[in-house]
């Protein structure tokens, strides 16, 4: 071929070069049009998640998701319970948050499966998990502690891990307590069945006053000041 054949049917240097650029534009816009795609389904993800009230860890309900459901289930139970994995930060910071997750999914899965569906189950925060229930007997609790303590197997991990539970309990009574008042204390109960090491306690919420007096502020021992709490209960 010609130089001038060739200069006739080439294509410009300067033509081909407006190509690539174009190209590299129309790239760019795609990738970022991609992105906001994906930015506007995460923000619509958790919109979602807020207005279904569901803790994404576990699957149980969210604090706000809890209280909602708890207080209109409250006149057909007649427990109210709060409870906290021991030894659950070991765990954590050992294999990581990611087995933390696992773990608090396997409890949360074995917490619905033995209250059953009529139950209000919530994850409060960090590892402390709620619920309104109606129980049979007080018997129901041992067998609870009993699945939620069972050694969790993970398949990459080469043994089980342990958790411990403190569980406490408010009794509830006709009229129903408020909600808050139930927890308040539940909670109590949990910290004494935490202290004592004896898995879970029940209280009448009749008895709040005396129960904190009781395991709160208990009696000075000799020598020490009267109106200060105790060293070992001054942190709680």
């Amino acid at each position: 071929m010609h130089l001038c054949e060739w200069m006739s049917t080439s294509t410009p240097l300067t033509h081909r070069s407006s190509r690539s650029t174009a190209t590299l534009g129309t790239a760019t816009v795609a990738a970022a049009a991609g992105w906001a795609a994906t930015a506007y389904r995460l923000r619509m993800r958790t919109r979602q998640l807020a207005r279904a009230h569901r803790d994404p860890v576990t699957g149980l309900l969210t604090r706000t998701g809890f209280e909602a459901a708890a207080a209109r289930t409250l006149t057909k139970a007649n427990a109210v319970g709060l409870l906290d994995l021991d030894g659950f930060k070991p765990i954590n910071d050992t294999h990581g948050h990611h087995t933390g997750d696992r773990v608090l999914r396997t409890v949360a899965r074995r917490l619905d499966a033995e209250l059953g569906t009529a139950a209000v189950t919530g994850r409060l925060g960090g590892d402390e998990l709620a619920f309104v229930a109606h129980l049979s007997e007080l018997d129901q609790l041992d067998r609870l502690l009993s699945a939620l303590t069972t050694p969790i197997t993970l398949p990459d991990l080469g043994r089980p891990l342990h958790v411990g539970v403190s569980l406490g309990i408010t009794t509830v009574t006709t009229p129903a307590p408020d909600l808050n008042e139930a927890l308040e204390g539940a909670d109590l109960a949990m910290y004494e069945a935490k202290t004592h090491r004896v898995g879970w306690r029940v209280h009448s919420p009749q008895t709040v006053a005396e129960f904190k007096k009781a395991v709160l502020c208990p009696p000075p021992c000799e020598g020490e000041p009267v109106g200060l709490m105790p060293t070992d209960t001054a942190g709680r």
